[in-house]
């Protein structure tokens, strides 16, 4: 143990049971925890003091019982600073635990079983987060880390699980973040962890991966675009129409005949050429102007 302080530091060794959370965090206990081995070990020295800068080593001894029960039992190793006993001041005991996991030899199961692997049924985008639940059966703890680090596939791609150890008849879960999802997807998800004897435990989980405030904005802009073609496209024939009916108001000023009042014009075949534009409606719209 070191001391990086500027202060010297008067060290406590005590040891105390632990159970673990299922986020991983370690609770201390004063009484024995399921599979403790608080009364299997002792340290030397159990008081030190350590100047700023200074080391020092402590021996931990461990006594197993007889006929110990094969498989994991575990103890944690408490380096404390005391508070000090000035009563106008705050007590504050300062410390380190360090966890012990001692296997006793004997049949070793290290099952870990995923019962459940959970994440959104429906994503806008990412990132997307999966939590699995794992729930260790064995007789030991079992460690995902370096060589069996553990990743969750999707799409197709790993994502990696953070580093995490799942203790002796314990519950854990672990969350990943899936940063980079596609655009849309129907996305399958699916964690294995292997097993002893060749087998695989294996959970899965599905999600709907659907941009949907994009895909509103894409249609709120065809809809957009749309509308000012109609309006454009009404404007232009409106212009249109009035154009051609102020040049036949000034064919009409120019030549009465073409007031259409029993005279025809022919084409060349003596056919009779009938107005495109029709009757010029009146100031109300539905009288023509004759």
């Amino acid at each position: 143990m070191s001391n990086h302080g500027r202060l010297p530091l008067d060290i406590v060794v005590n040891r105390a049971g632990f159970t673990s959370g299922r986020d991983g965090t370690l609770q201390f206990q004063r009484e024995e925890a399921p599979y403790s081995a608080m009364t299997w070990i002792s340290a030397s020295p159990v008081k030190f003091h350590l100047a700023p800068g200074a080391r020092q080593v402590v021996a931990v001894r461990i006594a197993v019982p007889r006929h110990p029960e094969p498989g994991d039992h575990h103890v944690a190793m408490l380096f404390m600073v005391p508070a000090g006993k000035d009563k106008n001041q705050i007590r504050l005991n300062r410390g380190i635990g360090t966890p012990l996991y001692i296997t006793v030899p004997g049949p070793v199961d290290d099952t870990v079983k995923i019962p459940s692997l959970r994440g959104p049924r429906f994503a806008v985008g990412g990132p997307v987060d999966f939590t699995a639940t794992f729930e260790d059966t064995g007789t030991v703890h079992r460690d995902f880390r370096g060589k069996g680090h553990l990743n969750i596939r999707v799409d197709g791609r790993d994502v990696a699980f953070p580093d995490f150890t799942v203790q002796r008849d314990s519950t854990r879960e672990v969350t990943t973040r899936w940063d980079d999802p596609p655009l849309m997807c129907v996305c399958h998800a699916e964690v294995v962890v292997p097993g002893p004897r060749g087998t695989f435990h294996t959970a899965r989980a599905t999600v709907v991966v659907f941009p949907v405030w994009r895909a509103m904005g894409l249609l709120a802009g065809i809809l957009a675009v749309f509308l000012l073609g109609v309006f454009v496209r009404r404007r232009y024939r409106d212009r249109v129409l009035t154009a051609a009916r102020a040049l036949r108001r000034e064919e009409e000023r120019a030549d009465p005949r073409r007031l259409g009042l029993g005279e025809t014009s022919g084409n060349a075949d003596g056919a009779q050429v009938d107005d495109i534009l029709g009757p010029d409606l009146g100031p109300e719209g539905d009288t023509p102007n004759r």
